[in-house]
């Protein structure tokens, strides 16, 4: 069956989805947006792109971006990536996630500065950021990225169910 990605367009073949099959999680080649689509109903109708919150996840570590893709895949979210702070705020500019989850520790800009920009602009008040990091020192780290105006803070060794638990409330 031939899948359109939602972002750019583009148009590939993936195998067949049978009827009762919930669905499937895809990363577009082309532009690499993660989305989910719900497979076809008994009456034949062709598998439709699954809505969701659209969630920025900002890591350096492709690893990393990679576990935290597929610990979230349960939650039905459309899912971008960007390893860079530069990346993320363009992608800001394009995408309006409705949650960025941003490492504090990136390789172009530290993460409190990120925050800072994000909360300065207007267009972006909405958006909630969860600030992650895995160089966790100290209770005032965490209420460093709070004060700068990160919704929620998380150690990256996090349990899977206390992240999705986070995410979802940041999400309701």
């Amino acid at each position: 069956m031939i899948i359109q990605c939602p972002e750019c367009s583009a148009r590939y073949r993936i195998k067949e989805m049978s009827p009762g099959h919930p669905g499937a999680h895809l990363n577009c080649p082309k532009c690499h947006r993660y989305f989910s689509i719900i497979a076809p109903n008994s009456k034949g109708e062709p598998p439709t792109i699954k809505p969701g919150p659209k969630v920025l996840i900002v890591d350096d570590a492709r690893f990393f971006r990679e576990m935290l893709v597929d610990l979230l895949q349960p939650l039905n979210l459309n899912l971008f990536l960007a390893e860079t702070a530069a990346s993320a705020l363009e992608q800001l500019q394009t995408e309006n996630p409705d949650l960025v989850m941003l490492d504090l520790n990136l390789p172009d800009q530290n993460g409190l500065e990120v925050i800072a920009r994000i909360r300065a602009d207007d267009r972006f008040k909405a958006i909630k950021i969860l600030a992650m990091s895995g160089v966790y020192r100290r209770e005032d780290d965490a209420m460093d990225a709070i004060r700068t105006g990160a919704d929620a803070f998380i150690n990256k060794s996090f349990r899977p169910d206390d992240l999705r638990n986070k995410i979802e409330k940041l999400l309701d």
